[in-house]
């Protein structure tokens, strides 16, 4: 049984009481158990969102595996329910190519640094005259993988991501996925140069 020190339960502009927190960790430690010996860390957020609360779930299973859900429900064990199942869902569906890929990646992990950066919308603001040097809400350093197209739709989807910047392994070009209008995904592969 894996020990609760490594989950965090927390309240963003909500209390979190004893009861909910312990059903959160045994949970949340069930669910995990079912797939995997350990993990690194999990941590839940619940917080108010107008007549309803927000569950969110981050966890962090291997060094480079992240598994993110959320839901909305009228109460906090509702909410937590259903982004749970969400989590349980992608396991199990993913279960296989995890495991495949934590042995993969334990021979060598290939990475790119990066910054990830929140620009302001120009659009949104009534002044348009700064248009050519954007504001930067917020900055982040962030890795891009190298992986094949179907782990880096797995990682998309297992983030609940709507887009994923990627490092080819088999063309070794930098790749885009994202999610379209239509609900399919759209690959960006540029061609090479010449």
């Amino acid at each position: 049984m894996t020990e609760f020190n490594n989950i965090s339960v927390s309240g963003k502009q909500t209390k979190v009481g004893k009861s909910l927190t312990k059903y959160v960790q045994s949970s949340i430690t069930q669910t995990l158990n079912k797939y995997f010996e350990n993990f690194i860390s999990s941590s839940i957020l619940f917080s108010k969102d107008t007549f309803n609360f927000r569950c969110e779930i981050n966890l962090h299973i291997d060094s480079s595996i992240f598994i993110q859900g959320n839901a909305l429900s009228n109460d906090a064990y509702g909410a937590f329910n259903v982004a749970n199942e969400k989590i349980k869902k992608r396991l199990r569906r993913y279960h296989r190519k995890l495991t495949d890929h934590r042995i993969k990646n334990k021979q060598s992990l290939k990475y790119l640094q990066a910054n990830q950066y929140i620009i302001e919308d120009p659009e949104l603001k009534k002044n348009k005259d700064n248009t050519s040097d954007p504001v930067i809400i917020a900055e982040s350093e962030d890795i891009i993988k190298t992986v094949s197209v179907s782990e880096a739709i797995m990682l998309m989807n297992l983030k609940d991501q709507n887009a994923i910047f990627f490092k080819n392994i088999q063309s070794k070009r930098l790749n885009i996925l994202f999610r379209r209008a239509d609900g399919n995904i759209g690959w960006v592969d540029p061609k090479k140069w010449n």
